[in-house]
């Protein structure tokens, strides 16, 4: 009898393992990730610096540290689109392409992460205020994108300039698709913001 008893867990867990490989073959769809990029021109820069700048992982508000989708419906609710995430947290991906945007720009002799192995003569600290797709008005959303910007100088600490970089754009329409291309050009209206601004001080800014 012991022995027979010994036995039932076995016989439910052999009986549960339907069920347990049943999701397998779920029809809900694998999560999507999509790659943040951005359109990138070239500043005419008077001359190239051979300064260099550090740009630190931007700090986030509430909510978009992680690689989830944003979403900001009516009365200021915070949520993420279903199946879809970024392919890495959003201030890493933010962070690389304000890397790629002053690099193109070719203001600095050189632009790293703060993970590089050499020290900056400039730092650049950013803070990522908005990044997300707002549908607190009808129709498809309007993607927003801040950044706060503080440039400075690494020896004495002091700051050079501070600004917000910000974009706006409104999805074609209420799909995937058309709103990560809105995200797209947000993002792409604040690095210009951003190439213009931050420039070395021996160079200053370029003249149109």
């Amino acid at each position: 009898m012991t022995q027979a008893r010994g036995c039932w867990p076995l016989l439910a867990a052999l009986t549960a393992l339907p069920g347990c490989f049943s999701g397998l073959n779920s029809n809900t769809p694998a999560p999507q990730r999509y790659v943040l990029q951005a359109q990138l021109t070239s500043a005419a820069a008077p001359a190239r610096s051979a300064a260099s700048v550090q740009v630190l992982r931007p700090s986030a508000a509430p909510g978009l540290a992680g690689s989830g989708i944003a979403v900001l419906r009516s009365g200021s609710r915070l949520d993420f689109y279903r199946n879809a995430d970024w392919a890495a947290d959003a201030p890493v991906a933010l962070q690389g392409l304000v890397i790629d945007a002053l690099r193109t720009a070719e203001g600095f002799a050189t632009v790293e992460s703060d993970s590089g192995p050499f020290a900056a003569q400039y730092v650049l600290s950013l803070d990522l205020e908005h990044f997300e797709a707002s549908y607190e008005q009808a129709g498809p959303p309007t993607v927003q994108v801040t950044l706060i910007c503080t440039l400075g100088r690494r020896s004495d600490r002091s700051v050079l300039v501070s600004f917000t970089a910000q974009g706006t754009a409104r999805a074609d329409a209420d799909r995937m698709q058309a709103v990560i291309a809105a995200f797209e050009r947000a993002t792409s209206e604040a690095l210009s913001q951003v190439a213009q601004s931050v420039v070395p001080p021996a160079v200053g800014p370029a003249q149109p």
